[in-house]
């Protein structure tokens, strides 16, 4: 059975680093790439609230995992498949990183306020804390990173 890479995709900056990371990486080890945009339940029902069409609006996010979000992987000729699912984006990234026996799971950083992960959590937070398999935050950008003290 060939390695899955789970990497999860959201259209932000560190989302295409991380798939731009994880096709260099599923060309080094003969990977496929496993994309997941997982959307939450709690969005789609504030949506909904609101009278958002929810159907044109998962088609939209179909559209854009299909084609723009994925381009570095056909950038690189990597094997790769979609998935759109609802609800919380780690546990759907752990579920499905389960469900495939991913080599690893993937994901872009982002950078929140203290008090954002402590009341939220936050993906990677909970990524790193409750995955059974290597985990790795790809960050946004180099102009970004923190300078070693």
């Amino acid at each position: 059975m060939a390695k899955v890479i789970v990497v999860g995709a959201d259209g932000s900056d560190g989302s295409r680093r991380a798939l731009e990371w994880s096709a260099e990486l599923a060309r080094e080890i003969d990977a496929q790439v496993e994309v997941v945009h997982a959307e939450s339940r709690a969005a789609l029902w504030e949506f909904s609230a609101i009278q958002i069409d929810i159907d044109s609006y998962l088609d939209e996010l179909r559209g854009l995992l299909g084609d723009l979000w994925t381009q570095p992987l056909r950038d690189a000729d990597v094997k790769y498949h979609t998935q759109l699912v609802r609800g919380d984006p780690a546990a759907e990234l752990l579920r499905i990183a389960r469900e495939l026996d991913a080599y690893v799971v993937v994901a872009g950083a982002r950078k929140h306020a203290a008090l954002h992960d402590l009341i939220v959590g936050g993906t990677a937070h909970k990524l790193v804390n409750h995955a059974n398999r290597p985990v790795v935050l790809v960050p946004p950008s180099t102009q970004e990173r923190v300078s070693e003290p």
